[in-house]
């Protein structure tokens, strides 16, 4: 259940909704693809299986889709993906990839591609209707730009690629109903640590909207972004959750996600990427932020968008003793 911060959030939302359906149908939608509807579970079983024997290189395999796309499973990384102008996804995005690292999974804008045969002969053409299986991964191709991939047996994970949406599945566990999920969002090889130094960890990053937040974690800590929150009852202005500890909002004259380690340049996280740290992630969404750390299996976050505040998970914070 959402901790709601603000009386009137309810209402704010439903005319924002309503505003927004609106506007929808006069100009273009710009918003990060907050809380879309996970990728369903692909079905290979109708595609022609063809021996992998000609795809593979080393201990891994290799193929091209007839679109242009440079796919390849690599069992021993654990991963699946795809490098090229992917569609279904915004001007930049590159490769996609499918792998149990938060890090590293989903769209990507990236000049590193992971998933291109760098040597030997270039990689054959999976045509059609085709799939071969690798490992405990298994990839196919079908028409109209889709490509497909998928891991265990039976399934657990999958990747899909086409027009319509090119995306990961399943959906992050532990969030919210309505919380955007970090694998519709697309990271980057930035790391968003401002300066140099030997302590120099973690990233610090502004949003649209205003605010300036930081992932300062390691085998715990907190997560959390300074400035001006939209529709908070008081004088609050900083919104944070501990990793292990509580969520929620605070008054501070003493900010402590804004200022970073070392100086340097502050950079704009843009609205539909995210920045990851240790078992931590934030999403930039139009108007604000949405972040989402795990630690020990307890998965807690917040979210500040212009309708209001909204916390979930962590222990709850005691009220002071009195005096």
């Amino acid at each position: 259940m959402w901790a709601l911060r603000c009386p009137t959030l309810q209402v704010m939302r439903s005319a924002l909704i309503l505003l927004a359906a609106l506007f929808a149908v006069v100009a273009p939608s710009t918003a990060a693809p907050a809380a879309a509807e996970p990728a369903a579970l692909p079905d290979l079983r109708g595609y022609t299986s063809v021996a992998p024997d000609g795809f593979v290189s080393g201990n891994e395999a290799y193929f091209e889709t007839p679109d242009g796309l440079l796919c390849a499973i690599q069992p021993d990384r654990g991963t699946a993906g795809c490098d090229g102008r992917l569609p279904g996804t915004p001007a930049g995005v590159n490769e996609i990839a499918l792998s149990a690292d938060a890090n590293t999974r989903g769209l990507r804008e990236t000049i590193n591609p992971s998933f291109v045969k760098v040597s030997g002969d270039a990689a054959r053409v999976l045509r059609e209707g085709q799939k071969i299986a690798f490992g405990d991964f298994e990839c196919g191709v079908g028409t109209d730009q889709l490509t497909i991939c998928t891991k265990g047996q039976p399934v657990a994970q999958w990747m899909i690629v086409s027009p319509a949406r090119s995306s990961i599945g399943p959906a992050t566990a532990g969030l919210p109903n309505g919380f955007p999920d970090p694998n519709d969002f697309v990271g980057t090889d930035e790391t968003y640590i401002v300066g140099t130094g030997a302590k120099n960890l973690f990233p610090i990053f502004v949003v649209d909207g205003g605010l300036t937040c930081s992932i300062m974690v390691f085998s715990g800590g907190e997560i959390g972004c300074d400035g001006v929150l939209p529709h908070v009852a008081g004088a609050e202005n900083e919104v944070f959750t501990q990793l292990p500890g509580p969520s929620g909002i605070r008054r501070t004259d003493d900010p402590k996600f804004d200022t970073p380690a070392y100086p340097g340049l502050i950079k704009q996280l843009p609205v539909g990427y995210r920045v990851h740290g240790v078992g931590s992630t934030c999403m930039a969404i139009t108007g604000g932020v949405a972040c989402v750390g795990t630690l020990a299996g307890s998965v807690q976050g917040f979210e500040v968008s212009p309708a209001g505040v909204t916390t979930f998970g962590g222990t709850p914070t005691l009220p002071a003793p009195p005096p």
